[in-house]
């Protein structure tokens, strides 16, 4: 028997075999599916009802074949949507490494970024807009979890199910109030892209931003209407009064046939899944994906750099890169990637960037929309849609990100950091912006002229004026009660 270990697999082994992030998405998405389709399944086995009043039966009135539909194909779109978001997450997994681990030290700091994103901080300093998204996002959230209540609920036995009596109308009063916070907040969404049109927000407007609306519009509004007519359709019990909304909207239907009302819950119900089946569908691949990515990124906000530094060049007489900064995809970090689906392209960042006020040819959020374009059309695991529609005259050939930025845009900025700190999901936008420079300044020797005699300087004098290096200190030799400490000299002074 041999006495000594085998020797340790090399790290390309290990790295191949540890689980990768797009991995990690479709067992998520495919976890989802099984668990939605097993939670239609169950129930048909079970046979379990809720016996105490008041209370509701979940899927009354609606026949099997619409049940069987919507066990089958919530499932597969989970699934589907898990197997294209995973694509976008192969492509940030082509970029460079980046230090973002999660330790003891910074996870703390990383929880509050996080917190500070989701409550929409930033978003806040425009009341009005973050206002909007807040009732978007919360209501959104609050009706996700008010049907992920009723389907638990609807897969207890009798004895622990528990949504009936006072906590069912508690639940029915809160639906309703969430359905309204949301619906108002996608009107108010409407009325500002269509009707207000601010700037920043029109000259970016794509079809999909209606896709979007429009499926938020119908999800609320039939809601409510499938509410109205099931209350209907059950005749209209005083306990439904706590539903303020849809017991009123069920008192329009008064004097209607029986079999008028199950008819028409069931239409109304059915479009309020097909709603749902639309917004699936947009999900990963429109701008809607920023619901995931950009808590994602707020998350990851926490690094080891102060703010404005740029990244440490390599020691030049040990390393073995071949170029410096960045000229295609690959050679952003897999952060950085992160966030150009992150964005959520509010143009917050060009409202306040100087160079475009001043009518230069930067414009920040260009600098991520153009990478991430770059980013989906050089994928080489399949297609993937880019962060936000782009007109069909544009191509692009390769992964090379100055196919779509120019150095003109990159010299523009001034490096005052205004995009990164109003940025509402904390995108490192000037981080992208230096890195780009350097390849140009290095590699290719294309910065401005004004630069030129600034670089010579640095390199032969150290500073960008050129002043030699034995005048440093000339500068105090006129100053009163100014001692310069000669060499050797011991130093007297209590400061320096």
């Amino acid at each position: 028997m041999s006495t000594h270990s085998d020797p340790a697999p090399p790290a390309d082994d290990a790295r191949r075999k540890r689980i990768k992030p797009h991995q990690l998405v479709i067992a998520i998405g495919c976890f989802m599916g099984l668990f939605t389709l097993v939670s239609g399944v169950l129930p048909q086995i079970t046979e379990w009802h809720e016996e105490k009043s008041p209370s509701r039966e979940v899927f009354a009135g609606i026949p099997g074949a619409l049940q069987v539909a919507f066990y089958t194909v919530i499932p597969v779109l989970l699934v589907w949507g898990a197997i294209v978001f995973a694509d976008r997450v192969r492509n940030w997994e082509r970029g460079a490494p980046d230090r973002r681990r999660t330790t003891t030290k910074n996870v703390k700091r990383r929880l509050a970024d996080f917190r500070a994103g989701v409550y929409m901080r930033t978003l806040l300093r425009d009341s009005a807009a973050g206002l909007m998204h807040s009732m978007i996002y919360f209501g959104f959230l609050a009706l996700l979890g008010v049907t992920t209540v009723l389907e638990v609920d609807h897969q207890m036995p009798e004895r622990a199910k528990f949504l009936h009596g006072r906590t069912y109308l508690g639940y029915s009063m809160f639906a309703d109030f969430a359905g309204l916070v949301f619906l108002g907040g996608v009107v108010w969404a409407i009325l500002r892209r269509y009707v207000q049109r601010p700037y920043r927000i029109r000259i970016k407007t794509k079809p999909e931003h209606a896709a979007i609306l429009g499926t938020f519009l119908l999800i609320g509004v039939s809601g409510y209407f499938a509410e109205a007519f099931r209350i209907a359709e059950i005749e209209q019990p005083s306990y439904e009064k706590w539903s303020f909304v849809g017991y009123p909207l069920s008192q329009l239907f008064d004097g209607m046939a029986p079999n008028t009302l199950t008819l028409w819950h069931q239409i109304t119900w059915s479009l309020h899944v097909v709603g749902f089946v639309m917004f699936l569908a947009l999900l990963p691949i429109t701008m809607l994906r920023h619901m995931f990515t950009s808590p994602l990124n707020m998350y990851l906000r926490d690094r080891d750099r102060p703010k404005g530094a740029m990244k440490a060049m390599p020691n030049l007489a040990e390393t073995s890169l071949e170029t410096f900064g960045a000229s295609v995809v690959e050679d952003f970090t897999w952060k950085q990637l992160l966030d150009t689906d992150a964005c959520t392209m509010c143009g917050r960042c060009t409202s306040v960037c100087p160079a475009h006020a001043t009518g230069k040819p930067l414009d920040p959020r260009e600098i991520v929309l153009k990478t991430g374009e770059v980013m989906a059309a050089s994928a080489a695991h399949g297609h993937v849609s880019p962060p936000l529609g782009t007109d069909a005259e544009i191509t692009i050939s390769s992964n090379s990100l100055f196919e779509r930025i120019t150095a003109e845009e990159i010299w523009s900025c001034t490096s005052c950091r205004a995009c990164d700190e109003i940025c509402p999901v904390n995108i490192e936008i000037l981080d992208k912006i230096l890195d780009m420079r350097r390849y140009l300044s290095l590699m290719e020797s294309n910065f401005p002229a004004e630069l030129g005699n600034a670089y010579r300087a640095m390199e032969n004098q150290g500073n960008p004026w050129g002043m030699n290096q034995g005048e440093r200190g000339d500068w105090a030799n006129d100053l009163d009660g100014v001692t310069v400490v000669a060499p050797g000299q011991p130093l007297t002074a209590e400061h320096l």
